[in-house]
């Protein structure tokens, strides 16, 4: 990939009515040069903690539901970097910089099982704390500077159409709101603590608990505790 591979793709992005239709110019650009996902989005700070918008989103369903089942959302590296800098980085890079914890060696092993060789990440920081971020993923180690330059700008263009266009996509949202109270269930859930527990830390009957918690899963349309939990993180409630 050479940076003037690039430009044609810059007047159809703009043409680009949907953040949708920004995914997919976006990634069918990539994929003839080894890049076989993409992600774009938002995380924003609010008051019920830091929430988190796709734009796009192209993995393929069961690697976003392994990613949510293992708990790999809580863990994963690039964004916890992409938080502290303004350059882009790549997922080698940034393992190479940070020592992983076990978990993120074991999401790093499962990436590596199914065919993913490195992730390019580019955070795009606005004023106040809140950042964007565009990540393409490769089956390739991304070293050449000419494939880097024109990632970085397809990158910036795809995710500013994305806020022209008014920003996430219907997937990016839970269907119902959460409340307040559902949410600092669920957050205690992440931490392990039962029902029982949740009610007294909360100073509520574990009944309540169960019912905030069985709202919440119906909202999301899951069937374990752990699913929503995960599914609360990925949305960016907590």
């Amino acid at each position: 990939m050479l940076l003037a591979d690039a430009v044609p793709v810059i007047k159809t992005l703009n043409g680009c009515r949907t953040s949708v239709e920004v995914g997919r110019v976006f990634s069918d650009f990539l994929r003839p040069y080894g890049f076989i996902a993409a992600a774009c989005g938002e995380s924003r700070e609010i008051l019920e903690g830091r929430s988190w918008e796709f734009f796009f989103n192209t993995w393929p369903k069961s690697w976003l539901k392994q990613y949510q089942d293992r708990d790999y959302v809580r863990h994963d590296l690039v964004p916890a970097l992409a938080r502290v800098t303004a350059h882009p980085f790549t997922w080698l890079e940034a393992l190479s910089v940070r020592t992983p914890t076990e978990k993120q060696r074991e999401h790093y092993r499962w990436a590596l099982d199914l065919g993913i060789a490195d992730v390019f990440a580019v955070p795009i920081h606005y004023p106040g704390g809140d950042f964007g971020l565009c990540v393409s993923i490769a089956d390739h180690t991304i070293h050449a500077t000419f494939e880097r330059d024109a990632l970085h700008m397809t990158s910036m263009l795809a995710h500013q159409r994305c806020r022209q266009l008014g920003g996430q996509s219907d997937a990016s949202s839970a269907p119902n709101p959460l409340t307040p109270r559902e949410i600092e269930c669920i957050r205690w859930v992440l931490k392990g603590k039962s029902d029982v527990d949740i009610g007294k830390i909360l100073g509520i009957s574990h009944t309540t608990v169960h019912f905030h918690v069985e709202r919440v899963k119906k909202k999301l349309g899951v069937r374990t505790r752990t699913q929503a939990a995960a599914v609360v993180m990925t949305l960016g409630y907590l």
